[in-house]
């Protein structure tokens, strides 16, 4: 047996021993969530939170059609001809996700009330059949859509009516949903990223009772069969069971994986847990970029650190990892959430939160109209910072990333009792007591829980050592130490709290050096002049190194001319910012950028406070490190170039550049060549 399956064997006991506090969420899962709405975030990340909310999640005329519509509280008017009728309703409902959260979390009204708006809205313009969702989408018989996508705008705007429930739990949200769900045959939720509706499914189940929506799941996920690539592919239980790579649509693995892990949380049943758990392992061996997010520019691509992901994988991939992180209590996928937030999420946005990427990559030497060097939408907007783009999704799905962290930062155990999931300056009510998270994390590996308690109280307080911390973590209780768990894992103190209890962690941060061997997997029908390589090659030559501390990669701000951008561009479909300080960016270097490592060494420069983290004042921590000019240009001076084979011609003179977290640049080094081994880094 594995550790994993020990891990889910102790969270089904523990579930059965306390069945009154799983009786309507999973039944085997170790922890849960639903803490949003008593969790405040403080610090650094109340700052990125606000930054965000007088960014382009407070103005949606910046970021154009289709969110500067009513949402979800209406019928959306088409814009021309553009999309079909289920993308609008996919896009805000990504939107409206984030917005309601987000307000949640800062308590602002004004965000609620307007997320909350499409939720009411949904619930009072039902079907007569029971369909929910715009007209469009109801016939299930006879729609006039492309096949399987009548249910996919529904199995996101889900996530809004749970946070709405989670908040305050309405139950003809879980009752609409039920007979929502019960009027599709197994085969219309099992095709495509219909499946993905398996997690409204299982939760109205678990709040109905009803075991046909629990059958409904099993079935649809059962008789799914992976497709070839040239027709439309998507995970199944055979190639999640198996070794081998998967191409396929990236969004749709980030979204789909999450299926047997909520099946294994909702049965008990190995056979699930073994695919999702599988099915995420080889995303990872397969296509992981060193910022902690799957490549995919529309399809997964390797681990060519020259390609990229859309911003919508950042979303996707960490709202499917919080499912597994809370179905098998495995710290492991804490990590992978942290790292792909702090990286990934804050490197695919603007400085002030006012435009994004569709797609970033982590080498990224110059952004602008026509610089994509991936092979999606090759020489044109997508590698652009700006606030509205050619197709919408990752627009609506980047104002979800932060809202989603916070609402994952605090769980329940079985018993309801607190778990610190996901580290961040914090505070929050679970009745018996508030619990107030002081900390510079990820920047600072010290973190202080104080406690305020009404009246001592037993109970118990769950922490996470994260994997990375290999230099002795120390844990005290009332500043006496105590023993601390093992890196990578949770660790449960048990004690009778009083009013005024603090408990402390210290995580040393250790700057590591992470050399990347270089593996491809790439389709056939996407070798264009972007992707130089065959169709499929593994290879463990080495293609640069990674520098990193704690859950955080640093990399090189690479000093930008930034001009802005006022053409409109045919691609964009008419849609422009309706604000004029939202603007789209041309961004070239302004100096150099042709660096490799000269030693595995760094100097740690702290800085003053954590301030807003990753947008106005990146300074809370950097690094210097050694490094030597390499031969190494633009491509046809507009793309960034691929990271060069060696060897290289090297100067002789040895610089000392600083680094800052990748989560702050915008054009950046970020996989650094290496000439380490071959050239003294001494003057």
């Amino acid at each position: 047996m594995n550790a994993m399956s020990k891990v889910f064997e102790v969270a089904f006991a523990s579930c059965l021993v306390s069945a009154v506090a799983c009786a309507a969420v999973p039944p085997h899962a170790m922890f849960e969530d639903g803490m949003l709405s008593k969790t405040r975030p403080a610090g650094w990340l109340e700052a990125a939170c606000r930054i965000q909310a007088d960014g382009l999640t407070g103005h949606p005329e910046a970021l154009s059609y289709p969110y500067d519509t009513c949402l979800w509280a209406g019928t959306i008017p088409r814009m021309g001809v553009h999309g079909q009728d289920w993308w609008r309703y996919e896009q805000t409902a990504y939107y409206t996700d984030g917005l309601l959260r987000l307000g949640y979390a800062l308590g602002d009204r004004a965000f609620v009330e307007k997320g909350e708006a499409g939720v009411a809205y949904t619930l009072g313009n039902v079907s007569p059949e029971g369909y929910l969702g715009s007209a469009c989408l109801w016939d299930a018989k006879n729609f006039k859509l492309k096949k399987g996508y009548d249910m996919w705008p529904l199995a996101v705007f889900f996530r809004a009516m749970k946070a709405k429930y989670d908040a305050a739990p309405d139950e003809r949200i879980p009752a609409a949903l039920a007979r929502h769900f019960l009027l599709y045959s197994k085969e219309r939720v099992s095709g495509h990223r219909n499946v993905v509706n398996a997690e409204g499914i299982l939760w109205a189940y678990s709040h109905t009772g009803d075991r046909r929506l629990l059958e409904l799941a099993e079935e649809a996920w059962r008789m799914r069969k992976p497709q070839p690539p040239e027709k439309k592919d998507e995970l199944a239980p055979k190639n999640c069971a198996n070794d081998d790579a998967i191409h396929m649509h990236g969004v749709s693995y980030c979204e789909e994986m999450k299926v047997p892990m909520l099946l294994a949380a909702y049965t008990g049943k190995k056979e699930y847990l073994d695919q999702a758990v599988n099915v995420e392992r080889k995303l990872v061996r397969d296509h992981m970029l060193p910022d902690g997010c799957p490549s995919s520019t529309e399809r997964v691509r390797g681990n060519n650190v020259h390609l990229g992901h859309e911003t919508c994988d950042v979303a996707d991939y960490t709202w499917s990892l919080g499912y597994y992180l809370e179905t098998t209590g495995d710290a492991a996928y804490a990590d992978k959430i942290e790292r792909c937030v702090f990286n990934a999420g804050f490197g695919a946005v603007g400085d002030d939160f006012r435009s994004l990427q569709y797609f970033s990559t982590p080498n990224q030497f110059v952004c602008t109209s026509d610089s994509d060097h991936n092979p999606h939408c090759y020489g044109t907007t997508w590698m652009q910072y700006r606030p509205t783009h050619e197709t919408e999704c990752c627009a609506g799905n980047v104002n979800r990333i932060v809202p989603n962290y916070v609402s994952r930062m605090w769980l329940r155990d079985a018993e309801g009792r607190p778990v610190a999931a996901l580290y961040g300056p914090s505070e929050v009510d679970y009745g018996w007591a508030r619990i107030k998270e002081e900390t510079r994390y990820p920047f600072d590996g010290k973190i202080t829980f104080r406690f305020s308690v009404k009246e001592p109280t037993e109970s118990a307080f769950t922490y996470r050592v994260p994997s990375w911390c290999r230099g002795g973590a120390s844990v005290k209780v009332n500043g006496e130490s105590v023993s601390p768990a093992a890196p990578g894992r949770f660790a449960t103190i048990g004690r009778k709290f009083s009013d005024g209890d603090v408990i402390e962690l210290d995580f040393p941060m250790e700057v590591r050096f992470e050399e990347l061997p270089r593996r491809f997997v790439v389709d056939n029908r996407d070798l264009k002049r972007g992707v130089k390589r065959a169709a499929e090659k593994f290879s463990n030559a080495s293609q640069g190194t990674v520098v990193s501390r704690g859950p955080l990669v640093f990399a090189y701000p690479i000093p930008a001319e930034r001009t802005e951008d006022a053409v409109e561009h045919a691609n964009m479909n008419g849609k422009k910012s309706a604000n004029p300080a939202f603007k789209s960016w041309n961004l070239r270097p302004a100096g150099p950028f042709n660096y490799a490592l000269a030693a595995h060494r760094a100097e740690v420069v702290v800085g003053g406070e954590a301030g807003d983290g990753f947008f106005k004042n990146p300074g809370a921590i950097k690094l210097r490190v050694s490094v030597r000019r390499i031969e190494w240009s633009l491509d046809e001076n507009r793309f960034t170039p691929d990271i060069p084979e060696m060897p290289v011609t090297i100067g002789d003179a040895l610089e000392t550049i600083e680094l800052v977290p990748y989560g702050a640049t915008m054009l950046r080094l970020g996989v650094f060549p290496d000439v380490s081994k071959g050239v003294a880094a001494s003057k």
